[in-house]
């Protein structure tokens, strides 16, 4: 079954329902502009990745939209499957996106047969993907919070391009970094990210342990240092009845900042085997997704860039 063609502010609209449940792509040739009319955000999910996974620059480059009558019904995915189109619409009106839809259409129609000589699993050819679709929605490529990114952040276009999550980090990574070495990118810094040394994930927990030992199994006791005897102890031995005393001089203290202070704490291991009582605590780091344990200066560090079309990179797109 075909979806609707309306024609709008002198555009012809393709309303993707049917095409998005079959996972079908319906022909570029039929309308200007697809948008996206469909509620179950998985599904749209994958129709836009097939969308940016195709070898077509027809459609590949399509102006492409969601309606925002939906973004509530996307929930959580809204921010990711705008980063997978060109945004949001309301009510069909898109009369302020005719010029930024004709220049990419222009683009289209003059570039078309591009693709033809690239091989299309060739590095070079993903580049070319890229830097045509950062040029034609005059766009930088900003990372974006995902909390199911090996590293809390995604390239989501560029990681679209591949199947397997594990490429889909390392080769949108890959691709950046050469387009940047290249010269047809700059690059500017967003953020640090710290990732494990064995799996690179960044689903990491932080977490105190015994230097004896490594258990991480610990008991916290606050210490208190009594001013007047100048008595140190942990706070449980200051504890009579309701109220607190010196169990050196049995002096009440009353006040914090007058009669004592809390100078600091000391943490008991909780493995039987060692019970060692310990004041500093070494950090270890745990990664949730392969349970390797190491410290923190194991852990590799990442940049994360933005990055945005260089003259070269304008020069790259328009002699192609």
């Amino acid at each position: 079954m075909l979806d609707n063609i309306i024609e709008i502010h002198g555009k012809k609209v393709v309303l993707l329902e049917h095409a998005i449940t079959n996972n079908l792509l319906p022909d570029p040739s039929l309308a200007d502009v697809w948008v996206i009319n469909h509620n179950d955000p998985k599904l749209v999910k994958r129709f836009l990745y097939k969308i940016i996974r195709s070898e077509d620059i027809r459609i590949n480059l399509k102006p492409i939209f969601l309606q925002k009558e939906l973004k509530k019904v996307y929930s959580l995915s809204s921010d990711l499957l705008k980063s997978l189109s060109d945004g949001y619409i309301k009510w069909l009106n898109f009369i302020d996106k005719i010029p930024y839809i004709e220049t990419i259409n222009n683009f289209i129609e003059k570039n078309q047969y591009k693709y033809d000589d690239f091989d299309k699993t060739s590095d070079e050819f993903y580049t070319f993907k890229i830097l045509n679709y950062y040029y034609t929605r005059k766009k930088n490529i900003v990372p974006i919070i995902n909390r199911k990114s090996l590293t809390g952040y995604s390239y989501t276009r560029i990681e679209a391009f591949f199947e397997n999550k594990n490429d889909a980090y390392t080769k949108s990574r890959m691709l950046l970094r050469e387009a940047f070495l290249g010269g047809s990118l700059a690059r500017n810094y967003v953020d640090t990210s710290h990732l494990c040394k064995n799996c690179h994930s960044g689903f990491l927990n932080f977490r105190e342990i015994c230097p004896k030992c490594t258990n991480h199994n610990l008991k916290v006791r606050n210490l208190i240092h009594h001013f007047r005897c100048a008595y140190v102890g942990i706070d449980k031995d200051f504890v009579l009845k309701d109220k607190l005393a010196c169990p050196k001089c049995s002096s009440e203290l009353k006040n914090l900042g007058v009669d004592y202070d809390k100078p600091g704490k000391i943490f008991l291991c909780k493995n039987k085997k060692c019970n060692h009582e310990f004041q500093d605590s070494p950090i270890g780091v745990h990664c949730v997704d392969c349970k390797t344990e190491q410290s923190p200066d194991e852990l590799i560090v990442k940049k994360i860039y933005a990055y945005e079309l260089t003259n070269l990179g304008y020069q790259l797109v328009l002699e192609q």
